[in-house]
């Protein structure tokens, strides 16, 4: 018998020469996610590789997947979410699930996004892996918009599992509570047996599911037109496979070969295609693709902490914003440095209070702990308030704050120096969630920090990933 590590390196080689042949004998070719200069794809391939992960390190890649650290709340589901049941192992992303207590729940599984971290608009998305099996086992890969609301919500691949041979493919749409969803199933092979290809290719007017590269179910209801993220998970349990019995074997093992997404080629035509670190980007105007000969205007803003450096990619130079003429497909990212002169993060580890916790383990004190997988969570109701002390009078430059999917869409941030008489330093009517920077016109000295939801964004309560606030000691 061949060691796991042989048998990988045997596959890969297989691929590798199936990708060759295919070249040779067809017009049309979803190129392998390697990476190379965008220019030698631009003009002969159908689809261009923009983002991809082989899973070949020895870690799951923190720039590309946030792993999740939840005990999270839907659909009735009765797993933790831990880092423990995410790694990699011969090649593949491995999603363990296990029946084990932990943080309140009878057992564990994996889940890992690139919110926040990966995001786009149309394209091919496709996803390589072998699925577990067993009553109340529920592995999916589907997608969330970046906006933050629910719906839209794209599931490219979801299995209950005591029906291994039901892929069913789901479009989500509507406003919630009168949301609806229009979706198909196939009926095939046993998927938990050997690895299958899961794909949809996204366009304005259409989505299109692949198993295997056939096209199994297409839809032109409701086209979402916003950014989504990519999620992978196993669910156990819940309200669609019901709960796991007897016959359900534990550990189940769900593993990933590869992910890659796409940008489609269009003749006379080019996209832009724009990643950060530290930092965002934006195009003006923004569209999905130029005509080529249009001029766009690239602008490049650091996150607290850094400051502009340098573009790399397809784009040179250091001029920030950047006026570009569309040529070709662009694929380029900003390089952001940390600025010695900016102000340093004051709330690290400071005490915290709130109006409400949704749970014991969802409490204001996550907000400060620097972790990205541990969160605040509010109860379902309007107003809400999250306050930090920060021990003594600082002088408070800027702040961060990091949405979970339950943001708030209008709230108020007020400072005081006794926790008595508030001053509102900055206040937003129309956020969309997300990571957002705020700078102060003018430094605040003050104690205390507080921020008051007013209108919630989702049906759920307030919910941050962390708070920071950063400044300098008071003189």
């Amino acid at each position: 018998m061949l060691s796991n590590r042989y048998q990988y390196t045997i596959r890969r080689l297989i691929y590798s020469c199936a990708i060759v042949f295919l070249s040779l004998f067809s017009n049309v070719i979803y190129a392998p996610a390697m990476d190379r200069s965008p220019q030698s794809e631009s003009h002969d391939r159908e689809w261009v590789v923009i983002w991809h992960d082989e899973f070949d390190g020895d870690r799951v890649n923190p720039a590309k997947w946030r792993i999740e650290d939840a005990a999270l709340i839907k659909n009735n589901e009765q797993q933790y979410y831990t880092p423990e049941d995410v790694y990699l192992e011969d090649g593949h992303l491995v999603l363990r699930s296990q029946q084990r207590p932990m943080g309140g729940r009878d057992y564990t599984s994996g889940l890992v996004e690139t919110k926040g971290l990966f995001t786009f608009t149309y394209g091919r998305v496709e996803v390589r892996a072998r699925l577990p099996k067993g009553k109340g086992i529920w592995p999916a890969h589907w997608m969330m918009n970046a906006v933050g609301t629910w719906p839209p919500e794209i599931d490219i691949m979801e299995m209950l599992g005591h029906r291994p041979t039901k892929i069913h493919m789901t479009n989500h749409f509507g406003v919630h509570p009168r949301n609806s969803r229009h979706g198909g199933y196939y009926e095939g092979p046993d998927y938990s047996a050997d690895f299958h290809t899961y794909a949809i290719e996204w366009t304005p007017d259409e989505i299109k599911w692949f198993i295997d590269g056939v096209e199994r179910f297409s839809t032109r209801k409701y086209v979402h037109d916003v950014p989504f993220y990519i999620i992978l998970n196993t669910a156990v349990g819940g309200n669609w496979p019901g709960y796991p019995d007897e016959t359900t074997e534990f550990p189940q093992y769900h593993h990933i070969d590869y992910v890659r997404v796409y940008k489609k080629n269009v003749p006379g035509t080019g996209f832009v295609y724009l990643t950060a670190e530290h930092g965002q980007v934006s195009q003006q105007p923004n569209e999905h693709r130029y005509a080529l000969g249009t001029t766009i205007q690239l602008a490049a803003k650091p996150d607290i902490g850094y400051k502009f450096s340098h573009w790399t990619g397809d784009l040179e130079g250091t001029q920030n914003p950047l006026d570009l003429t569309i040529a070709g497909n662009v694929r380029a990212a900003a390089v952001f440095a940390e600025d010695p002169d900016a102000p340093g993060l004051i709330s690290s580890r400071a005490a915290v209070l709130s109006s409400s916790q949704e749970s014991d383990q969802l409490g204001p004190a996550n907000v400060v702990d620097g972790n990205l997988g541990t969160r605040w969570s509010s109860e379902f109701s309007d107003p809400q308030w999250i306050q930090i002390d920060l021990g003594e009078a600082r002088l408070i430059e800027a702040m961060r704050l990091n949405w979970e999917n339950a943001f708030a869409r209008s709230y108020a941030i007020a400072v005081s120096d006794d926790a008595l008489t508030w001053s509102t330093v900055y206040a937003k009517a129309d956020s969309n969630g997300g990571v957002h920077n705020i700078r102060l016109v003018q430094s605040v000295s003050a104690r205390y920090i507080r921020l008051t939801g007013t209108e919630r964004g989702t049906q759920w309560g307030y919910s941050l990933w962390e708070f920071e606030v950063f400044g300098q000691s008071q003189e």
